[in-house]
């Protein structure tokens, strides 16, 4: 259609709740086969839509509802409750992200972020059993005999018995995997959040049949039509009755510079579509006032994060985190409606009842399930939320200013706060669970890639990469600019006070992915050596020198950079927030907190990895020239375990 991005890359998607369809049925003497279905999510409702499962990523629990009622039947945690520290940091220990159905519906399995366990709760006692499985478990699904999950830091599927959680079989991926779903071939596809696309393993031996890429959507005759660079793929679905897969994602138009770099010029949603294994055809919102052009999402929305169909496959619901709203998109591959205000904030997941009457969403922020109607007229498809939502948390561990300042870091929702224009772009936009969009925007100081806010700010001394701020409240000026915001610092002091809160104590640092302890020691060893000179700048508990000496961080000075050989055509001096010049070449050191989550590498992403990041300071800071290549191994390693 008229309007619509063409890219390469397609993806199935499944309507069904993964218990709905047994394995196997049978028919006279002889067993058919029957291909699971479904797709993993934070919520799911059961093949007899009585009971509704989801879990509470922020309070270590998953919650059964009752869907008849719409009353919360129990709340089972799967650890003690979060509290907070003694720094004032909150930090669930398990962090449960996704659940599945088993296929007989008595088993629900979900994935912990935070411990790296896949649980096992039984479905009519609530036992739960558990067992550990990666670093930072996210998607998962089910079939008779075996549980799959997505080990995002490990960059690994892991495929599990689903009786006693032992793990079956593992397959290293070439990024990092998110969301799971079985497609029609009963092949299984991993959605890889950084891009390209889509990974197709061989359930049986997890061995990879294909990749779907979604290519970059280039530029077009006005920056404000859709395009850029996929990024964050939470989910995909398999459409029902075909051998098509939609994955939902971003397209960051990093081609964009200051001053041109704005909110309608930035980020834009994406449905991408696979059809038999090829890529079709990319949907996304175009500029209504550009002639000539209807873009196939009539309503600008924004951070698309779970997708389902109805179980005919006429239509695509698909959940907008940032703009806080539920958008319809029918087979026609045009957007059919839109539910928007939605009664509560920050929805993550959806369900959709067996007879396709409701749609229940996961708002994780507000602790509550909305309930959508769905009413089919003629062709057409209506939204409309159905009651108060429903309460699922008997209590919330997380601190009120910090629910704010998440609402606030997640929200895109300009009709309840001045944080961007018409529903386009939120913290989160960029900074995806908190951390980095792995892209590099072209910033009026110089290219600069998209920090890490994970760990929070406190000990990291100056942010931005030439040290012009000194706390998360300035970044006012960052969503008045580049989000199209209209905060006044004065006025919105208790929101800007929130959103600090929320950065600072309650995004925590990734859990690092496994690594070889033997190389972990040597690394930390060569690390301190003041001949290779890493600890030179990295030093101290945040690993950097920012603020030395400067324990107020007066923008006035002291004032520790760089010169670290990175010097990049377009960076220029400029002045920081008070007015001192900044010179265009010389570096702020980031902590090292993380790092191995918030690849490319260097203030303009030069560096794709650690091993390049180590070659490009040969001979500029200390001396690695010493270094073997198994030394340098290590202290590669070193660094992924920070």
């Amino acid at each position: 259609m008229i309007g619509s991005i063409c890219c390469i890359g397609s993806v199935v998607a499944c309507g069904h709740d993964p218990a709905s369809t047994p394995d196997a049925v049978i028919t006279g003497d002889a067993p058919v086969a029957v291909r699971p279905t479904g797709h993993s999510s934070s919520i799911a409702v059961s093949a007899n839509g009585k009971t509704l499962y989801v879990v509470n990523a922020d309070a270590d629990s998953v919650s059964v509802i009752d869907t008849a009622t719409r009353a919360l039947v129990a709340e089972v945690h799967l650890g003690p409750a979060p509290t907070l520290a003694g720094d004032g940091s909150f930090t669930p220990n398990v962090m449960p992200r996704a659940l599945a159905l088993s296929p007989d519906g008595a088993t629900l399995f979900i994935t912990g972020e935070r411990d790296g366990k896949v649980y096992a709760l039984d479905a009519g006692t609530m036992a739960v059993t558990a067992s550990v499985i990666c670093s930072e478990p996210i998607g998962v699904v089910a079939a008779r005999d075996a549980v799959y999950v997505a080990c995002t830091q490990d960059a690994m599927i892991v495929k599990l018995d689903a009786q006693t959680l032992a793990p079956l079989a593992r397959t290293q991926l070439a990024s990092t995997p998110w969301g799971l779903a079985w497609a029609a071939d009963g092949s299984l596809v991993v959605s890889l959040f950084f891009g390209p696309g889509a990974t197709v393993l061989d359930p049986a031996t997890l061995a990879i049949t294909a990749q779907w890429t979604v290519p970059v959507v280039a530029p077009r005759s006005d920056a404000r039509l859709a395009h850029g660079q996929p990024r964050g793929f939470y989910d995909l679905a398999a459409r029902p009755g075909t051998h098509d897969v939609w994955l939902v994602h971003e397209l960051l138009g990093t081609d964009s510079a200051q001053p041109a770099l704005d909110f309608e010029r930035t980020a834009f949603p994406a449905i991408s579509i696979v059809s038999g294994g090829a890529f079709t055809t990319t949907l996304s919102t175009d500029a209504q006032d550009v002639p000539g052009i209807d873009g196939s999402i009539g309503d600008v929305v924004s951070g698309p994060h779970a997708i389902e169909f109805t179980h005919d496959g006429a239509f695509a619901l698909v959940v907008d985190t940032n703009s806080e709203d539920l958008l319809a998109v029918s087979s026609a591959r045009v957007e059919a409606a839109l539910a928007r205000p939605l009664p509560g904030h920050m929805p993550e997941g959806i369900a959709i009842a067996p007879d396709d009457s409701v749609a229940y969403l996961d708002e994780r922020n507000t602790g509550d399930v909305a309930v959508v109607k769905l009413a089919r007229t003629g062709n057409g498809i209506s939204l409309a939320v159905e009651g108060p939502p429903i309460a699922r948390l008997t209590s919330d561990p997380m601190p009120a200013q910090m629910r704010l300042g998440q609402h606030l870091f997640y929200s895109a929702n300009s009709d309840e706060y001045p944080i961007t224009k018409n529903h386009w772009i939120a913290c989160a936009t960029c900074h995806m669970e908190g951390r980095s969009d792995q892209v590099t925007w072209l910033f009026a100081q110089g290219p600069r890639d998209t920090p890490s806010n994970a760990g929070g700010t406190i000990g990291t001394g100056f942010l931005f990469r030439t040290a012009d701020r000194t706390q998360v409240a300035d970044y006012w000026h960052t969503i008045n600019t580049e989000q199209g915001g209209s905060f006044d610092p004065t006025a919105q002091a208790t929101l800007l006070a929130a959103l600090q809160a929320y950065v600072d104590h309650a995004l925590p640092l990734p859990v690092p992915p496994a690594t070889d302890a033997t190389k972990v020691a040597r690394g930390a060893e060569l690390f301190a050596r003041a001949d290779v000179g890493c600890a030179t700048c990295h030093s101290g508990p945040r690993f950097t020198d920012s603020g030395a000496g400067n324990p107020t961080l007066d923008l006035g000075g002291p004032i520790t950079l760089h010169a670290v050989g990175t010097c990049n055509p377009a960076d220029v001096a400029h002045q920081d927030l008070a007015g001192h010049t900044r010179a265009a070449c010389m570096f702020d050191t980031p902590s090292l907190d993380g790092i191995a989550s918030s690849p490319p590498y260097f203030h303009d992403g030069r560096a794709a990895t650690l091993h390049d990041a180590l070659e490009m300071t040969r001979g500029v800071m200390g001396d690695i020239t010493m270094l073997s290549p198994a030394d340098e191994d290590a202290l590669v390693e070193y660094l992924r375990s920070l």
